[in-house]
């Protein structure tokens, strides 16, 4: 047997590893959030071959000689290397399949082997996956605050960014108060806030999420209409 036949046989008693449970399965909605978890757990049985088609199937005999009073004849045997494969890529199929949806296992379920599986799913998620994120883009760079609070418009482009990263696009702080100065600036209540925040951003003294939510409530809290104070009844005598 080769060595590199030698060296799954070694992996095969760790592959009981890949009971443990996947705690979200796959959906239409979470690709990028599945994936994360699943690639450790093959990685760690060193079983990842199994899913990029790195370790190949091999032949299902062995063609070899052999001789009888004399003469020789070619026969065929059982490829020993062959049966292991297919142990170990029907345990990290399992493993696969248990980790996903209904609706999802309904598409793949054409697929015999881990990398057949593995391939589907990429190839369908990573289209919807660039989709989304498109649509999130357009989302997050459209957003206005109109009649939202400060908390809710600032927990709004929050989210959507948080969505982006999901989806494979990670924003930083500065592209996401960018993005939330932009919003603002469609609001004349807001005009000097974005000026004073844009200001600031150009004379190198960097803001914070955390800090630009505290400012963008006392900002609102300015904004606000001022309450006459209650006067003062006095009760009748």
């Amino acid at each position: 047997m080769s060595s590199s036949s030698s060296s799954h046989s070694m992996a095969m008693p760790s592959i009981a590893f890949l009971g443990h449970t996947i705690t979200e399965k796959l959906t239409h909605d979470n690709f990028l959030v599945w994936k994360v978890q699943v690639l450790p757990h093959v990685r760690a049985v060193v079983m990842i071959g199994y899913l990029d088609g790195s370790i190949k199937e091999p032949a299902t005999v062995i063609v070899t000689e052999k001789e009888t009073n004399g003469k020789k004849e070619t026969i065929e045997i059982p490829n020993p290397e062959h049966a292991i494969w297919v142990t170990q890529d029907q345990q990290v199929l399992t493993f696969l399949l248990a980790s996903l949806s209904r609706e999802v296992l309904m598409q793949v379920s054409n697929n015999t082997t881990a990398a057949g599986v593995w391939q589907a799913l990429v190839e369908s998620f990573s289209a919807q996956s660039r989709a989304r994120q498109i649509q999130l883009r357009s989302a997050i760079g459209n957003a206005r605050k109109g009649d939202l609070s400060a908390s809710a418009y600032f927990t709004k482009m929050k989210g959507l960014a948080d969505e982006l990263a999901a989806a494979g696009k990670t924003l930083d702080e500065d592209d996401i108060i960018s993005h939330i100065l932009e919003g603002l600036m469609h609001e004349p209540d807001y005009n000097g806030f974005v000026t004073s925040i844009s200001t600031r951003a150009a004379t190198d003294q960097p803001i914070g999420l955390s800090e630009l939510f505290s400012l963008l409530l006392s900002a609102e809290a300015r904004s606000l209409p001022s309450t006459p104070p209650t006067p003062l009844i006095t009760p009748p005598t």
